[in-house]
């Protein structure tokens, strides 16, 4: 498309024919290419003019009072459910049920007193005496004479 179509083309369309110079309607004349672009748009712009509404579209009355109503009704945000009374009671008796069950199970699951250690007993008197059942090794003999000089020990 050639210039003087570019330049008065937006009011050929928008139906201003007496703000058009004689320049454009002769290169329209002249010009099959420029004529034919111009032809598209024309049928191109009656189409979009079908499309629009015979008058201008008003909200009935009251319309934007309803949408005010509508958007102070619904809670502000998630964290509004928690402000209702009824869910926080509801949510502390349930949160309170569950501590109650934890608890109960870590009471249940605890062992009820100290765990006791089976295995040879050593008995500290002054020499360190094994079981019979275990042959001690030189590491656990220096442990157990650590040990000794350790109880022993009297300032």
């Amino acid at each position: 498309m050639h210039q003087p179509i570019r330049d008065n083309l937006e009011r050929y369309l928008g139906g201003a024919a007496s703000d058009i110079p004689a320049e454009f309607h002769r290169h329209l004349g002249e010009c099959g290419e420029c004529a034919s672009e111009v032809r598209l748009l024309e049928t191109q712009s009656q189409l979009l003019r079908s499309l629009r509404s015979p008058k201008d579209a008003e909200p009935r009355a009251g319309f934007y009072a309803r949408v005010i109503e509508r958007i102070e009704a619904q809670p502000a945000s998630i964290w509004s459910v928690f402000l209702d009374r009824k869910f926080g009671l509801r949510l502390a008796v349930a949160s309170a049920i569950l501590v109650a069950l934890l608890g109960a199970y870590m009471v249940s699951t605890e062992p009820s007193g100290p765990e006791l250690v089976s295995g040879p007993a050593l008995v500290l008197t002054g020499t360190p005496q094994l079981a019979e059942a275990e042959a001690p090794t030189q590491q656990q003999r220096q442990r157990d004479a650590v040990l000794v000089d350790l109880a022993s020990y009297h300032q």
